[in-house]
């Protein structure tokens, strides 16, 4: 049993992620709160295992109550729940267990139910199995590394970006130079030499203290990750748009599949100045996967046409193919006005974006459903 309370200033989401968590019958709610006054003074005499916790409230930051939780009951886990993205930095540097955004859907609660068992277990030493060590590394939106269900803490801050860049690379050579020129741009070269390997030894000892042995090769200057027993979500994206794209009938769980493990450009809430490259290169991807998808699904189920659709115009927002398709799509389906609508918000976007307006061949179709 999860032991919870939930803290949020407004008393109607508080009330309605009660609700959602209430279906969950490994989930015990304690308690409610719309301030922090009491918590703290709580916390003494409950015994509490996850705190779902709003951020932006009225009395305090949900960071900073957050860390004051965390000094005294460290081994809480806390689940952000936030109406932007703004915070996520912040809240995955206190080794959050999750950041979900409102509204929060009911399949992904499911998802952090799940990893909140699953560190419960492991807290309680549940069979673990000692010499297996168990990875997870997710990079799409921010990075987040997991051992054994527990968040993995780095040293420093760029020992962590030295960690994303590997990853980033796994399995392939880079050399030391390209390292030093994607990591320490502004650094002499003697300098960065020595960041380098201070960040290298922080990452050898912290696999080290896992079990890991050897997690970084190095030959002829140049160093690669290599990484048993490990969950990759980039890895296994890769593994997924590969079966999709070379398949001649393509199987719509799998294509949903690669959709889920994307939740989002490749590291964007990291920013790091060299992760463009790699970003774009999973997004093209995605984008091939919901073009396939679509083609595939257009004559045959417009639904999921209109699936694949809805998710390419929220990854590429200005795709002219996207927009068009997604018009025409809803017209073959009898939704005028929702046709409509989506033309008025693709122009508007346009317009106050880049001072452009839409391709010939969308306003034509537009004037057709006008007529």
């Amino acid at each position: 049993m999860i032991r919870t309370i939930i803290v949020d200033d407004e008393e109607l989401s508080l009330l309605v992620l009660k609700k959602k968590l209430s279906v969950f019958p490994d989930v015990k709610i304690v308690r409610s709160y719309t301030s922090h006054e009491n918590i703290l003074r709580d916390l003494k005499t409950e015994s509490i295992d996850a705190i779902f916790l709003d951020i932006e409230m009225k009395d305090i930051n949900g960071i900073e109550l957050a860390q004051e939780i965390l000094t005294s009951y460290p081994s809480t886990q806390i689940v952000f729940v936030s109406g932007h993205t703004n915070y996520a930095v912040n809240a995955f540097e206190l080794d959050s267990i999750d950041y979900l955004l409102k509204p929060v859907t009911a399949k992904r609660l499911e998802k952090t139910i799940i990893r909140l068992q699953n560190r419960s277990k492991s807290q309680q030493g549940a069979s673990v199995n000692k010499n297996k060590p168990s990875l997870e590394i997710y990079c799409f939106g921010a990075l987040q590394v997991y051992f054994n269900e527990e968040p993995l803490r780095f040293r420093t801050a760029k020992t962590k970006e030295l960690f994303a860049f590997l990853t980033a690379n796994m399995g392939k050579y880079v050399h030391r130079d390209i390292i030093i020129e994607k990591l320490w741009p502004e650094h002499d070269y003697k300098n960065a030499k020595t960041y380098l390997h201070t960040c290298l030894s922080h990452l050898r000892k912290t696999f080290s203290g896992l079990g890991i042995s050897n997690p970084i090769s190095f030959l002829n200057q140049n160093y690669c990750m290599l990484l048993d027993s490990v969950f990759f979500d980039a890895e296994e994206f890769n593994k997924l748009a590969k079966d999709i794209l070379n398949s001649k009938a393509l199987d719509f769980k799998t294509i949903e599949s690669a959709i889920e493990i994307y939740k989002g450009p490749f590291l964007e809430i990291n920013a790091y100045e060299w992760v463009y490259e790699y970003s774009e290169t999973y997004q093209e991807t995605l984008l091939h996967i919901l073009t396939a998808a679509f083609r595939e699904t257009k004559h045959k189920d417009l639904n999921k046409a209109v699936y694949c659709l809805k998710i390419y115009q929220k990854v590429d927002p200005y795709s002219e193919f996207a927009v068009l398709n997604l018009i025409q799509t809803y017209a073959e389906m009898g939704w005028r006005s929702e046709a409509l609508r989506t033309y008025q918000c693709y122009k508007k976007l346009l317009e106050e974006e880049m001072s452009l307006s839409p391709a010939p061949q969308i306003k034509d179709f537009y004037s057709k459903l006008l007529s």
